[in-house]
């Protein structure tokens, strides 16, 4: 099936290839996407239409005219209409329906598998905020997600938002959803856009807005990422640490404190990029542990810092820049608390 996904050919933009697919963050639209609501929009909308004398639409012309932001769609179609008084409208429609709202096949398994692999799950969805928090509890859907974003009109406007707010990296993150907006807003944000067919939009529509990928539903995705390695690869890769490293160096808020050098301690984690069995004592095969303390003590010492979260990120950039390390975290302890033993803050590799 052509249609299975798109073949990279928009790879270049999104810095895309077959041999690297992990993703550690994921944004999801919500209607179409992860819950079939086709029906009960369309109701809802119809009734919007009887209340300005317009005939009704069937399924299938609603899905070919439909279009987000939805305020746009609706300054097409009833240009007349006060757009708060539609949606006040639409939402009365919404409420007393009795179209289901059902979680669209291989949905929650793919939420699962995010889980598994220790994916950032994000909602980023036009439906009303309170409408979307009953049907993501009452569906069981709410605790797949760290943070909602409901009620967007333009995620286009939203969408550097959401990434700022969450600390979100655009290169390891994705936006999955059905309709050529969400593509947009992807392509908007700078992070990969995956489209399914499981919604509103069909594979023509879609292509035009130029998804990274298209599949035909989620269990097809789920199929294509397990094939690569999660974001929680490194959990299960060889290790060395370096414990109670003493450090000195100029740091702390006040500028009396940074005025002299104080004594900070660092516990280092590193995640090797091969084995560490099958050396056969090379030294050049493994990481020279002194030779990294040196590093991280000279790193410690080269200019004053007011946070320990700022030491702890530059010496994870020390341990990124040392051969055969692929991930490592750094934690930093510093005595400063009366009464307590110490405060400590912990830094990981993206």
């Amino acid at each position: 099936d052509s249609h299975l996904f798109l073949p990279f050919r928009y790879a270049v933009r999104a810095g895309l290839t077959l041999d690297s697919i992990m993703f550690k963050n994921l944004i999801f639209d919500w209607s179409g996407t992860l819950v079939d609501d086709l029906d009960l929009t369309l109701e809802a909308s119809n009734y919007v239409f009887s209340q300005y004398g317009k005939a009704n639409m069937d399924r299938n012309e609603f899905r070919s005219e439909f279009q987000l932001p939805y305020p746009d769609y609706y300054a097409r179609v009833l240009p007349e209409a006060d757009l708060n008084e539609l949606e006040d409208h639409f939402r009365h429609a919404f409420r007393i329906s009795r179209e289901p709202v059902c979680v669209l096949p291989h949905a929650r398994e793919f939420m699962e598998f995010c889980r598994s692999r220790g994916i950032r799950c994000f909602a980023l969805t036009s439906v009303d905020a309170k409408e979307f928090d009953i049907q993501c509890r009452s569906l069981g859907m709410f605790d797949y997600f760290e943070a909602i974003h409901a009620g967007i009109r333009h995620k286009t406007s939203h969408i550097h938002k959401l990434l700022d707010q969450h600390g979100l990296i655009p290169s390891e993150t994705a936006f999955i959803g059905d309709m050529q907006h969400d593509m947009e807003t992807a392509h908007h944000g700078g992070i990969t856009s995956i489209a399914v067919l499981t919604g509103y939009n069909d594979a023509s529509q879609l292509e035009k807005s130029q998804p990274d990928m298209m599949v035909p539903h989620l269990g097809i995705l789920q199929n294509l990422l397990r094939k690569f390695p999660s974001a929680t690869a490194c959990d299960h890769q060889d290790s060395m640490k370096i414990k109670g490293l003493v450090l000195l160096c100029r740091i702390g808020v006040p500028d009396e404190e940074r005025a002299v050098p104080q004594e900070v301690r660092a516990d280092i984690t590193l995640k090797l990029s091969h084995p560490l069995s099958g050396l056969q004592e090379d030294l050049a095969a493994t990481v020279n542990y002194d030779t990294l303390a040196r590093n991280l003590t000279e790193e410690a010492a080269r200019t004053p810092r007011k946070l320990i979260e700022t030491l702890a990120e530059d010496l994870v950039a020390v341990c990124m820049d040392t051969p055969h390390v692929s991930c490592a975290s750094v934690t930093i302890r510093k005595y400063i608390l009366p009464q307590t033993e110490h405060v400590s803050v912990t830094v990981h590799s993206h």
